[in-house]
């Protein structure tokens, strides 16, 4: 294994909150999650997040990872069977435009 990869195995630095991060690659386009970052406030997410993939993005909304709930669908575990979560109220979100 070579450094580059023992450094992209490793576990993140707890240096803030986590972020979840939505693109939309063309204005047509519907949001996608690409991923999350690892920050201590909005404004330092949104940079790393800008670093990462601002370059490719029409938009990019930033999303407190402890904030985002799931209301409905399936269930993750595979079995296929609808599955009701409860509303746990609105995610804070800031937009980041590009």
């Amino acid at each position: 294994m070579t450094r580059d990869d023992e450094t992209a195995r490793a576990p993140r630095a707890d240096t803030g909150r986590e972020w979840e991060l939505f693109v939309r690659e063309e204005a047509a386009d519907s949001l996608r999650h690409v991923g999350s970052v690892n920050a201590p406030t909005a404004a330092a997410a949104r940079e790393h997040a800008e670093s990462l993939f601002g370059w490719t993005a029409e938009a990019m909304w930033l999303c407190p990872a402890d904030e985002v709930r799931r209301t409905g669908g399936r269930t993750l575990g595979g079995d296929g069977d609808e599955e009701s979560v409860e509303d746990r109220g609105d995610a804070a979100e800031t937009e980041v435009s590009g």
